[in-house]
């Protein structure tokens, strides 16, 4: 499905547009930026479009392909970007994210996704109420658009935060590990290694468009905006190595605590074949088979041994209590 929406920059005043050809009678006016956007686009589409604006084969044959890095290249008309919005998913503490590819120049922007994201109502709406910076160009557009998407990960993450200091306090007031809890501590580091996995090069991304040199800024007041974008995501970037190296740590200490239980359930059965052990020793030495052995005839030998084992079991109790193997 494509979507278009263009700004008149004279009269500050935005209009739809319902057809590619549309879309590219607009191209030759130079006061009109322009918003292709592109949801769940088949090949021939993208093919199309790509005809019309000149779009090189290469960044094509990205915008085709999932599961690509966030990343940005120039090309000799315009820049191809690959940036990720997240989402939770319908299931129970799961993580979506969404894939943008983007084409872009000082009159254009194009974004191509697979599934609906609700995120782009907000841009839409943040790029037709910002009409007094309407002179920066394109870049304005794409400042809402970054912007907008990288504040939708703070929420994720302080949820995610919440849960780790939560399951944190949980594992340590139980005198035992609990198997659900490290599962789901699993889980949570694999979600914050999946962040940082795509926060980490958009961070770079935004780097390279707080360059000034970058031909998409035509006004300088648009390099204060991505600086602003640029220091959420660092802070973004900061939040999820700390946090994802505190659970690597708290994931540490259950091991431990989990060796130590181990240990102490093993010093438990130690102690206890101990015991056993001398008491079969005595057993098993009167159980030999001699003809002369003087205390079978004693009358009261079966009592005395009996009570010589219950000696020796006390002592030996008290002393594994002693050294708190019991």
């Amino acid at each position: 499905m494509i979507k278009a929406l263009y700004c008149d920059r004279k009269s500050s005043t935005f209009h739809e547009l319902h057809s590619v050809h549309a879309v590219k009678a607009k191209l030759q006016d130079p006061n009109v930026l322009l918003w292709i956007d592109l949801c769940d686009p088949n090949e021939e589409e993208i093919k199309h479009l790509a005809t019309s604006f000149r779009l090189h084969p290469l960044a094509v044959e990205d915008a085709l392909q999932e599961h690509q890095r966030p990343k940005i290249e120039e090309y000799q008309d315009f820049y191809f970007m690959v940036f990720y919005a997240v989402e939770r998913g319908s299931k129970q503490n799961a993580i979506v994210f969404h894939e943008i590819d983007m084409f872009l120049n000082s009159h254009y922007l194009i974004t191509v996704h697979k599934l609906p994201i609700a995120a782009f109502e907000e841009v839409e709406q943040r790029w037709t109420r910002n009409t007094k910076l309407l002179d920066a160009g394109i870049g304005i557009l794409l400042y809402s658009f970054l912007d907008t998407v990288v504040d939708s990960y703070f929420p994720i993450i302080d949820t995610l935060v919440d849960e780790a200091e939560q399951i944190e306090d949980n594992l340590f007031e139980r005198e035992r590990p609990n198997r659900h809890l490290t599962i789901r501590l699993l889980s949570l580091r694999k979600e914050f290694l999946e962040l940082r996995r795509i926060v980490t090069p958009q961070r770079d991304v935004l780097n390279t468009l707080t360059n000034r040199d970058n031909p998409l800024h035509e006004n300088p007041q648009v390099d204060v905006y991505f600086r602003d974008i640029y220091d959420h995501i660092t802070r973004l970037a900061e939040t999820i190595d700390i946090y994802r190296d505190q659970l690597n740590s708290v994931m540490d200490t259950n091991l431990t605590i989990a060796s130590n239980e181990l240990n102490k359930v093993m010093r438990t059965m130690t102690a206890a074949s101990i015991i056993l052990m001398v008491d079969s020793l005595i057993a098993g030495i009167y159980g030999m088979n001699f003809d002369y052995m003087p205390e079978l005839h004693f009358k009261w030998a079966y009592f005395v041994v009996l009570g010589f084992m219950g000696i020796l079991t006390a002592i030996l109790i008290a002393i594994f209590r002693t050294i708190h193997w019991l």
